[in-house]
């Protein structure tokens, strides 16, 4: 299988997969924008608490857009699921899967961290995730310079960096890490992370 036949192949499960799980918070439906910075969040997010290893979304290379980050792998691969009639459009531009039984074929360590993502895209909202695209570090440098240039993703980013800067800080608040599950400890840290970074909704 060609290197970019494999990509999109990947990317089609990506998207399949976090149209399923979106279904479980109670969404029918997601904007193609509402994807692109889910899944720029997921790679990022990824970095910050595997810095150590090779992050599983390194298909995705994301450049900047008036409506947020912006991969053409995932453009290229909406546009498939949606030829093939996987994916459905409405007048809105809403996408849905034609059927929600479709069989999810990729890594299921990336099915269960998009499912984490999923998980707090629950708690807070698509709002607070607009909030935090346009606000991290590296995104908002990346628009102040106006620069072409595809975002830097590694465990150096600035957004990574600060991001681990707010972790310190967040479990010198916890008397006991061991104590809660990780689900616990996520929402505790993307509340304590989201009011630290991202303005509140009125």
């Amino acid at each position: 299988m060609k290197q970019s036949t494999k990509e999109l192949y990947n990317s089609n499960n990506d998207i399949i997969g976090l149209l399923q799980l979106i279904k479980g918070i109670g969404w029918q439906s997601i904007r193609e924008q509402s994807i692109q910075r889910t899944l720029y969040l997921t790679k990022v997010l990824y970095t910050f608490v595997n810095d150590e290893n090779e992050n599983l979304f390194s298909d995705y290379y994301f450049s900047i857009s008036v409506t947020g980050p912006y991969s053409e792998l995932i453009n290229r691969s909406i546009l498939d699921l949606k030829v093939r009639e996987i994916l459905t459009e409405d007048i809105e531009g809403n996408l849905k899967l034609s059927q929600f039984d479709y069989k999810f074929e990729g890594d299921e360590k990336k099915f269960n961290w998009l499912k984490t993502i999923v998980y707090i895209l629950g708690i807070y909202g698509e709002n607070k995730i607009f909030s935090f695209t346009i606000n991290d570090p590296l995104y908002k440098e990346a628009i102040e310079t106006n620069s072409q240039k595809t975002l830097d993703t590694s465990p150096e980013n600035k957004t990574v960096k600060t991001l681990n800067e707010f972790k310190a800080a967040f479990e010198e608040t916890l008397n006991d890490i061991s104590e809660i599950s990780k689900d616990e400890y996520l929402e505790l840290y993307f509340e304590y992370v989201f009011s630290k970074i991202i303005l509140r909704e009125e």
